[in-house]
């Protein structure tokens, strides 16, 4: 369960147990664990983030190509023509790739 629950990896859960069984003396090292845990999975969190923007525009560019029957109707749009979320991630995905 701890791990279902932390993410960590069983060689961590092992290390953690150790700790837990010499005591308080090793609180700072758990503390400094779960610190370390924590940063990754908010890492993790932002890279799915950007996956899932990435996605929502190509969602948008190609259910827009589909309406007009062809792709190259993004030649013509203007920005004031994209949704504004639209047009946010469209910056973000341009400037990344």
């Amino acid at each position: 369960m701890f791990k279902k629950k932390t993410g960590m990896s069983i060689k961590d859960i092992r290390t953690f147990i150790e700790w837990c069984s010499e005591g308080d003396k090793t609180i700072d090292q758990r503390l400094n664990m779960f610190r370390e845990q924590q940063k990754r999975v908010k890492e993790k969190i932002a890279e799915l983030q950007e996956t899932l923007d990435v996605i929502k525009f190509k969602c948008w560019y190609y259910e827009t190509a589909q309406a007009a029957g062809t792709c190259a109707v993004h030649d013509s749009l203007k920005p004031e023509d994209i949704p504004e979320d639209i047009r946010n991630l469209k910056k973000s995905v341009e400037k990344k790739y």
